[in-house]
């Protein structure tokens, strides 16, 4: 009898606080990514015409400020950079890019989620690929450097810390 209480006692293992707010965390940046790119991908016509009537217009107030100020050469040169990557095509490619690496780094996090350490590796290629893609897509500029960048920075962190969760895992 007293054998069979302490072959129930053992608790299946706990999942660390902070790995459910990374993946939590995850959860909600790839539900918003999900949204953001079907939306991107079916208005790429509508948005692509913003971007370039925006551009026509801070071309307008830019031509003066040009002349006289290298913040404004920069900002100008940025907005071309933008208009370039804007168009239906390249807002379709990214929007789908950007679907496809939210998609690994959500059934990463799921995996992580259910103390899998393969979600880790999963995830970190799900990284990995944000990064890259754009940059594949578009080559370097202002725009790609800066979004990238931030983006990296952020999936960067995260694969640290969830690296961090590793022990937990299996």
């Amino acid at each position: 009898m007293v054998q069979d209480s302490v072959e129930f006692d053992t608790l299946p293992p706990q999942r660390p606080t902070f790995l459910k707010v990374l993946c939590i965390l995850t959860f909600i940046w790839s539900g918003y990514t999900f949204i953001n790119s079907a939306v991107t991908y079916f208005k790429a016509d509508t948005i692509s015409e913003m971007v370039t009537e925006a551009k026509t217009e801070i071309n307008k107030d830019m031509a003066e400020a040009k002349k006289r100020d290298d913040e404004a050469t920069f900002i100008f040169q940025m907005m071309g950079n933008m208009a370039e990557m804007s168009t239906p095509e390249n807002l379709r490619k990214i929007a789908i890019a950007n679907f496809i690496t939210s998609l690994l780094c959500l059934a990463g996090a799921i995996m992580m989620w259910k103390l899998r350490k393969t979600g880790f590796y999963i995830y970190t290629l799900g990284t990995i690929l944000s990064i890259i893609i754009p940059f594949y897509l578009f080559g370097s500029n202002s725009v790609t450097n800066i979004s990238a960048g931030f983006l990296g920075f952020i999936g960067v962190l995260f694969v640290i810390f969830y690296g961090l969760n590793l022990k937990s895992m299996k």
